[in-house]
C-alpha cells in the first residue's frame, strides 16, 4: 500500500484566481447599466415597432370617426328657372296674347288647345306662389317624367312658364287654377323651389291694348 501510495502523484486542486475590476484598473458596472443580449433585442423591437432592418419608420394610422357622406345640400334659388325669362317679360299684350296662343297648340292636340281659348284673354306673367297653384282637371302623371323634370331643376335647370287662370288686379295671383304645366308642378315638390313663372289670363281681351306696352311687372320680383 505504501508502495502504490508513492506511485500516485497527488495533485492538488487548482487555486482559482479572480481578478477583481478594481485589480483590472476599470470600474465596475451597475445593474442598470448591464443588459444583456435578450435585454438589448427587446428594446431594440420596441423602439422599431416591429419593423424591418433599415425601414423608415412610419406613423400610425388613426382611426376615421368619419360618418357616412349625407346627401348633398344644393344652394338653389326659391324660384324655378325659366329660360328666355327678359324676352317673355318684353313682350307687349299682343304679342304675349299670341305667344300663348301658340305655345298651348304647341304642346297640345289643337281640339284641347282650342278648349282654352288663349286669344279670348289678356296674359300676364307673373310669379306665383306653389300653394296658390290649383289644378282644376285630373291628369294622369307619368312617374318618370316628373323625376326627369326634378333632375332638370336640381342640376339649375329649368323650364317654360307654365298657363294658368288667374284673378284680377291684386288678386290675380291667388288660386291660380293650372291649365298646362302638371309635370312641371309635380317635380317643383321637395326641390326647395315655392315660386314658379305662370303665364296668367287676368281678364278679357281688348282690342283697344293692341298697341299698349305691359307695364305690369310680376307679382314678388
Amino acid at each position: 500500500m505504501a508502495a502504490e501510495a508513492r506511485g500516485v502523484r497527488r495533485t492538488a486542486p487548482r487555486r482559482k484566481t479572480t481578478v477583481t475590476a478594481d485589480e483590472a484598473g476599470v470600474s465596475a458596472p451597475t445593474a442598470a447599466s448591464v443588459a444583456t443580449p435578450a435585454t438589448r433585442a427587446r428594446r431594440n423591437k420596441a423602439a422599431s415597432g416591429d419593423q424591418p432592418a433599415g425601414a423608415a419608420p412610419t406613423r400610425r394610422r388613426a382611426r376615421s370617426t368619419q360618418h357616412p357622406a349625407a346627401e348633398p345640400q344644393y344652394d338653389r334659388p326659391a324660384v324655378a328657372a325659366c329660360p328666355g325669362l327678359d324676352d317673355l317679360r318684353a313682350l307687349t299684350p299682343a304679342a304675349a296674347r299670341q305667344h300663348v296662343h301658340d305655345y298651348l297648340h304647341a304642346v297640345m292636340s289643337p281640339d284641347d288647345a282650342d278648349t282654352f281659348e288663349a286669344l279670348a284673354y289678356r296674359w300676364e306673367l307673373q310669379l306665383v306662389k306653389l300653394d296658390r297653384v290649383r289644378l282644376v282637371r285630373g291628369v294622369k302623371l307619368d312617374p318618370k317624367k316628373v323625376r326627369r323634370y326634378r333632375a332638370v331643376l336640381r342640376r339649375g335647370g329649368g323650364f317654360p312658364p307654365l298657363v294658368g287662370l288667374g284673378g284680377e288686379g291684386e288678386w290675380a295671383t291667388e288660386s291660380v287654377m293650372l291649365c298646362d304645366g302638371y309635370h312641371r308642378i309635380a317635380a317643383t315638390r321637395n326641390t326647395g323651389i315655392y315660386f314658379v313663372w305662370v303665364w296668367l289670363a287676368v281678364g278679357l281681351w281688348d282690342e283697344s291694348q293692341t298697341l299698349v306696352p305691359a307695364t305690369s311687372s310680376p307679382a314678388g320680383a
